[in-house]
């Protein structure tokens, strides 16, 4: 976002050096990964512009964009230009005029949200050398292996990071993933059941994915507890509202899971 803490008129200098002059700036406060996310308005239209000092502890996250962007086209707003230049790394990326998702039951985006999933997998991944899951979330349990694949995934369902319009965009590709098929609809389930599902209604959505419904039990519940430990972490290092409302969301749902595969033992046994 434009904030106080920023030199915004230097920053502002740079972007008009690829937009020309600009008109009008509508500072955006979703997101908390960039140091300046802004609308753009110019005479030839408008450019959403997010960017990171170039010596910011993530500014690799700017180039993984830049990197993934041309690949992801079908589901994505495409990137005009991006440049490194007097201390900052700034991406410009053409305006989706969309509204953040809503995971809310009863909401008419969740099909739209389905569809882009599904338009996603279809993706062949590309030849980029991105984090693989087992790696990514090694830390977090002893079988990292079981989330191998080679599906490209967002992973970062945030409402923040999907906008609607007649379809559904994903925006922020900061953290690119290879690994198995399910894990988009089971990042997915988490922010739903934050967002007043419930574990089962979460899951039902889930299920018409594809690669959901073939998922393997022990993976995915090994991935369940991987996401109530990540959640239960991230709000206990940063306990706010929405934090410790995922962190919630998460633990439920991986207790509805052990409920569920100690019931589904029990009628086998």
């Amino acid at each position: 976002m434009v904030t106080a803490r920023l030199d915004w008129e230097h920053v502002r200098s740079l972007i008009e050096k690829q937009t020309g002059p600009v008109l009008a700036a509508e500072p955006i406060t979703e997101g908390l990964n960039s140091e300046i996310a802004v609308i753009v308005h110019t005479s030839l239209g408008a450019t959403f512009i997010k960017g990171l000092r170039s010596d910011h502890r993530w500014v690799w996250t700017q180039q993984r964009e830049a990197e993934i962007n041309p690949y992801v086209a079908q589901v994505a707003p495409r990137l005009r230009w991006h440049v490194k230049t007097d201390g900052w790394n700034l991406l410009g990326f053409e305006r989706v005029n969309g509204r953040r998702v809503d995971y809310s039951p009863g909401s008419p985006d969740l099909p739209k949200v389905v569809h882009v999933m599904r338009r996603l997998s279809k993706i062949a991944y590309p030849d980029l050398p991105l984090k693989n899951a087992p790696q990514r979330w090694a830390s977090y349990t002893n079988d990292p292996e079981l989330f191998t694949g080679d599906q490209l995934l967002h992973t970062e369902w945030n409402p923040g990071n999907v906008l609607i319009n007649d379809a559904a965009h994903l925006v922020d590709w900061a953290w690119p993933t290879r690994g198995a098929a399910w894990i988009d609809p089971a990042c997915w389930v988490v922010w739903l059941v934050a967002s007043g599902h419930s574990p089962p209604s979460a899951e039902d959505w889930a299920a018409q994915l594809t690669a959901w419904r073939s998922a393997p039990l022990q993976a995915l519940n090994a991935f369940v507890r991987v996401q109530a430990a990540l959640w239960e972490g991230i709000a206990h290092d940063d306990p706010e509202p929405w934090t410790e409302r995922l962190a919630n969301a998460a633990r439920q749902w991986a207790e509805h899971r052990s409920t569920s595969t100690r019931n589904r033992k029990g009628e086998c046994s």
